[in-house]
């Protein structure tokens, strides 16, 4: 149903039409004037069809349609004139005006103006749609061309991100085509290629070993690397290949071994701390099982040699005694071999441990010696060392964490004084005891620093040294390690008169008072004990060594011990590895304490080396007993006895490390 608007002033006219329309259940409003047809629009709003008779009064149909498609509402409104015949050939069509769709005979039968009708109001139904689609489409274009806009700002401005990061990359990276030219380089590259004044000495086109090498990567279809020698630098040079051109990449390894040992001794990289602490754990267990073995045989070695010394004659013959003193004398010295490489690695973890606790006591002279031993080849042809270290208490902080402090100031005051001065260059290195904290005072006589400068040193990424000496992080580091540690680190200098850093931490025991109290005396009394390792020569060896003193039960998981367990809790001590595959240490024990609390009193676990964050944090929450490998059998039996005896093992210097991290002393 349609809204039409019929404009007539013929009576016949407007009775034909309205009746033509009223058949197709189409509203019809007659007008007989221009006026009045004007106003009917300016009332009812918008109309579907305007059918305007030509001999319409007020002015004529077209007038009317001129001034009714003005109206910017109506401007979509379909306008068709109705006409009491045909034109002549020689008079102008109206179809020919501008402001008419359609044209309609008066005398036209009813169903062809219905027809027509129909199909101008379908017209007018097409045109909206086709309006209303442009008008979308012209919504999506818009918003699509501003995102098209916002990805093309987006691109650009990674494209100049990529640029610029390419550009800070050391090495040089060059793209060249098939025939050798260059097509795009990072400044590196340019500065490498650089001409005839470069290390390349290419121009536009690379040179014949790196065309070759290109040609190489093409055929091959992967990664080619090849070293060069230019004006006495090496440089390595890889070309990966790609859709019609090879990308190069030149790095000047010159300078890489230095460069790698000053960022190992300036930062002590946490990686080389934990493959350390890894090492040092897997070798201290073959370490154990090898001592203990060897100790066992020079037992049975003993044994036989006892039995030999009854027999005289018949050792006399078989020249056993010689051969059984060489014997001896060899296992000594792979026990003494054994015993040396166990101390190596237990210095090396000590030191290497990136992540020592705080609840660990450390003696802040031992910790400078090592670092000053570390530096000794940096400091020989620098400077003269003067120590004056007169504190006698411990602080907190492992050796690792005092150490890397005191190796990034003993190695900055290296770093400010010149080369081939030991005569006139001093370094004083100094520790003193005060009321409340232990005094580490590192001094040298060099240029001192600038007040400028002073005011950065502590700042992340700053250094004044050159490039591959410094990093700018020796510094930060260690303020963030005394502070951790409830410490104060002080810069002091005047240009000309050298610079003095001072680390001020708090004591936590005397060096007389024992950090962990021996064992007892062993009581000789035979005891149940439970070791669980993974290590099956471990296993046998715990065996072999107490078999004379204890009874053993051994099972070479935490699963199997639980099972044992579960049927027999009748045991005095259980040797525990805190470490081990599947179930740890760790989780055993937290197993064992819910379901035989007092079971978990006996524990005493043995480790090579507890670097795992996991591993660590349950050493500090539950305190638990422990001792290292590889260790000794007098050692072992003096832990097992205490533990069988149901006294807990005293920590002193422990529990004054707890109260100080509880309290105010302690400031992080």
């Amino acid at each position: 149903m349609a809204r039409v608007l019929l404009a007539a002033s013929v009576p016949s006219v407007c009775r034909k039409f309205s009746l033509a329309l009223g058949q197709s259940g189409h509203i019809a409003t007659i007008c007989t004037d221009v006026t009045a047809a004007l106003e009917e629009l300016a009332s009812q709003g918008e109309s579907d069809l305007l059918l305007v008779h030509v001999s319409l009064n007020g002015g004529g149909a077209e007038e009317l349609c001129n001034r009714a498609t003005r109206r910017s509402r109506q401007r979509s409104l379909p306008t068709v004139l109705i006409i009491d015949k045909w034109p002549e050939l020689d008079v102008p069509n109206p179809l020919g005006q501008r402001d008419l769709d359609d044209i309609i005979v008066s005398s036209s039968s009813f169903d062809e103006i219905r027809g027509r009708v129909d199909f101008n109001l379908r017209s007018k139904r097409s045109a909206a749609e086709t309006r209303r689609h442009n008008s979308e489409l012209e919504i999506k274009v818009v918003e699509h061309t501003r995102k098209v806009a916002a990805l093309a700002d987006e691109v650009r401005g990674e494209r100049d991100v990529l640029r610029e990061a390419v550009n800070l990359i050391e090495d040089g990276v060059l793209l060249i085509d098939n025939e050798g030219n260059v097509l795009l380089e990072n400044t590196a590259g340019e500065r490498i290629r650089g001409g005839a004044d470069g290390l390349l000495g290419m121009d536009s086109r690379v040179d014949r070993q790196l065309a070759m090498l290109a040609n190489q990567a093409r055929q091959a279809n992967a990664r080619v690397e090849m070293g060069m020698s230019r004006d006495q630098r090496q440089l390595v040079v890889a070309a990966y290949p790609a859709v019609d051109r090879v990308l190069i990449h030149v790095r000047d390894v010159t300078d890489a071994r230095d460069l790698e040992v000053r960022r190992l001794q300036s930062e002590k990289l946490a990686s080389i701390g934990l493959l350390a602490a890894g090492v040092a754990h897997e070798i201290n267990n073959p370490a154990s099982f090898v001592l203990h073995n060897l100790d066992s045989v020079l037992s049975v070695l003993q044994q036989i040699d006892e039995k030999l010394a009854n027999q005289p004659r018949i050792a006399r013959s078989l020249g056993a005694q010689s051969l059984m003193f060489d014997a001896m004398s060899i296992l000594q010295e792979s026990k003494e071999g054994m015993a040396r490489i166990a101390r190596i690695v237990r210095d090396l973890h000590s030191f290497s441990r990136v992540d020592d606790d705080t609840l660990v006591a450390t003696d802040a002279n031992i910790s400078l010696e090592s670092a000053l031993s570390m530096l000794r080849n940096e400091l020989r042809y620098r400077a003269t060392v003067i120590r004056d270290l007169r504190s006698t208490r411990l602080v907190p902080g492992g050796a690792a964490r005092l150490g890397q402090v005191f190796l990034n100031l003993v190695l900055n005051a290296a770093h400010a004084m010149t080369e081939g001065g030991p005569d006139r260059n001093r370094l004083w290195v100094r520790s003193f005891d005060t009321d409340d904290s232990v005094v580490v005072e590192i001094q040298d006589n060099g240029p001192g620093i600038p007040p400028a400068v002073m005011a950065r040193i502590f700042e992340s990424f700053f250094t004044t040294k050159p490039r591959g000496v410094g990093t700018g992080l020796g510094l930060p580091i260690s303020r963030d390690i005394v502070h951790s540690l409830g410490g104060l680190i002080e810069a002091e200098s005047e240009p000309g008169k050298g610079a003095l850093f001072r680390v001020s931490l708090p004591f936590v025991a005397s060096k007389d008072e024992p950090l962990i109290a021996t064992a007892q005396a062993r009581t000789g009394r035979r005891r149940r004990v439970l070791a669980v390792d993974d290590e099956t020569l471990l296993l046998k060896a715990y065996r072999r060594m107490l078999i004379d003193y204890h009874d053993v039960e051994v099972r070479g998981s935490a699963t199997e011990a639980l099972d044992l367990l579960a049927a027999d809790q009748d045991f005095d001590v259980i040797l525990c590895d805190l470490q081990m595959p599947g179930m740890s240490g760790a989780e055993f024990f937290c197993y064992v304490r819910e379901l035989y609390p007092e079971l978990s009193k006996r524990f005493l676990f043995i480790t090579g080396g507890a670097f795992s964050p996991e591993a660590r944090r349950f050493l500090e929450d539950s305190m638990p007993a422990c001792i290292n490998k590889p260790f000794g059998l007098d050692e072992l039996l003096g832990l097992i006895d205490t533990l069988g005896l149901e006294s807990p093992l005293v920590r002193p210097v422990a529990h004054r490390l707890t109260e100080l991290a509880d309290s105010s002393e302690i400031r992080h």
